[in-house]
């Protein structure tokens, strides 16, 4: 049963539609959250906010299928407010136990980003960029939802991702030749004319 069908049984009065949407995106919303945030506590808190304003906004709310949007649009804002309060722990110093206590390796950046490597690179690119690859890849919206949920025009959502791929595959390939650089000049001296002298 798809979002559509889950709202006219909402509108109906059957709660146990509503349970059934909002199991649907609680664990991506709260990884969202934790993402956002890095701490577990503050995502688990900002996602029951998120859950509660969407069920005080059911009245009003008529859905055009963009639910998912909505309600990524309403996390992103619960988290800007609770950053601007206090901000989160950088990840190089959130320790690996409190990681692992609180959610699982998958929560913390998304199934696509789970090396170091590539969370590193990813930490590297400006908070824009950051957040269109993340949800595009990590939580798969599609680029009208990112243009929803962050406030620019679809080509932007779309430009961000894309800027996003080519500066982490560029940062990537000059890593990768920056390992292999001592080995090449170690080759090249051990056969050069000169190192026979």
């Amino acid at each position: 049963m798809d979002d559509a069908e889950l709202f006219e049984r909402i509108r109906s009065g059957d709660t146990d539609a509503l349970n059934r949407l909002i199991e649907r995106h609680y664990d991506s919303i709260r990884r969202y959250c934790y993402w956002k945030t890095r701490r577990a506590d503050l995502a688990e808190d900002l996602t029951q906010e998120t859950f509660y304003r969407f069920c005080r906004s059911l009245p009003g709310y008529t859905h055009k299928g963009k639910c998912r949007a909505y309600l990524y649009t309403v996390a992103r804002r619960l988290c800007g407010d609770a950053l601007r309060e206090q901000p989160p722990e950088p990840m190089e110093q959130v320790p690996e136990a409190k990681l692992g206590s609180s959610l699982s390796a998958e929560d913390e950046a998304g199934a696509h980003f789970q090396s170091k490597e590539l969370q590193r690179v990813l930490r590297e690119l400006p908070p824009e960029l950051q957040e269109a690859v993340i949800l595009r890849y990590s939580y798969g919206l599609r680029y009208r939802e990112i243009a929803a949920v962050t406030g620019v025009p679809l080509y932007m959502a779309r430009i961000r991702v894309e800027r996003a791929l080519t500066a982490m595959k560029k940062r990537m390939r000059e890593e990768d030749s920056d390992e292999h650089e001592p080995e090449r000049a170690r080759q090249a001296a051990a056969g050069s004319p000169c190192s026979e002298a």
